[in-house]
């Protein structure tokens, strides 16, 4: 066979892995959406049998595709030690809490590369759009190669920052929440689940969180740990600040709702001046737009007609 069809078949090969990681994940992310809407006491009406099917055929190939995942990633050692357990925090802060999501990331640090590689040879050697001789066409190899090895790492931190962001928009909203259950008279954990009850109707992210904290709080036998989890799966200062008020007030007795009142009005506040300092950096983000677009457009309106006025009256004297 030649070169260039092992390539075809090699990119062939890894696009058919790479739909199959893709699809473990959708079904995976599914899956977690429906054991919050369950726990939260969302469960879905009648489920017919060719529905209740379709979980089993879409588990059958979820297990089909880790396993292929598995024998692919045994041989090889991309992380070692402490990577192992920053790349694992990465993906549970990103919202990736199955115990084979770090097996479905290696996998695709893995494959994205090898991809990305025949791809851009196949382009490359087989239409010639460089020209530029062999050490050009090798770099843009390597180059799409090397692009392919950081998609994995640019789509897990944009999964987590936009996770994040949502959590750090919605927290103030569920802390008043929880001054009202407070207020009303009830416990911190049973507090807790009704907010959980009320957010899960949108299966935010912030929801799942307190979700698998309220759960934690009922099993652990120390409480703290299971803050201190909820502060590990979304590392930002105002759910490190929410789980650090649910420590002090159970260990010396703070009134939980004066202490959510004023967590809430502190992230309120946050939000306020993370608003304020967006528009005070508005004119400077927009200072080289102007000078760029805007101004030019505005100097040929303005200057246009007197320049042709004058280029006029200079022919009509040479005349």
């Amino acid at each position: 066979m030649s070169p260039i069809a092992v390539l075809g078949l090699s990119a062939l090969l890894s696009c058919l892995l790479l739909v199959a990681g893709a699809s473990h994940w959708l079904v995976e992310k599914r899956a977690r959406l429906q054991r919050v809407r369950t726990a939260t006491g969302k469960r879905a009406g009648r489920v017919s049998t060719l529905g209740a099917a379709k979980p089993a055929k879409n588990q059958q190939l979820q297990q089909g595709a880790l396993a292929v995942m598995r024998a692919s990633t045994r041989g090889f050692s991309i992380m070692k030690g402490r990577q192992v357990e920053e790349t694992r925090k990465l993906l549970v802060s990103g919202g990736f809490r199955s115990r084979d999501a770090i097996v479905v990331y290696t996998f695709f640090k893995l494959v994205t590369p090898l991809v990305f590689l025949a791809g851009a040879a196949l382009y490359v050697y087989g239409l010639h759009p460089l020209d530029k001789g062999p050490m050009v066409d090798l770099a843009a190899v390597m180059a799409a190669a090397l692009l392919g090895s950081k998609l994995p790492d640019l789509f897990v931190k944009n999964v987590r920052t936009k996770r994040l962001e949502s959590i750090r928009k919605a927290l103030p909203d569920s802390l008043d929440m929880l001054v009202i259950c407070t207020e009303a008279g009830l416990a911190s954990d049973a507090a807790l689940k009704r907010v959980v009850a009320e957010t899960g109707r949108n299966a935010s992210a912030l929801s799942e969180e307190l979700n698998q904290t309220a759960l934690e709080l009922a099993f652990m036998p120390e409480r703290r740990q299971a803050l201190e989890n909820l502060t590990e799966r979304a590392p930002l200062p105002s759910v490190n600040a929410f789980a650090n008020t649910m420590i002090q007030a159970e260990k010396y007795g703070t009134p939980l709702a004066r202490a959510f009142k004023v967590l809430s009005q502190e992230q309120r506040n946050e939000r306020m001046m993370r608003a304020e300092e967006k528009a005070g950096r508005l004119p400077a983000t927009m200072t080289v737009p102007m000078m760029l677009f805007i101004l030019p457009a505005l100097f040929i309106v303005l200057i246009g007609p007197a320049i042709l006025d004058i280029m006029d009256n200079f022919i009509g004297m040479g005349q």
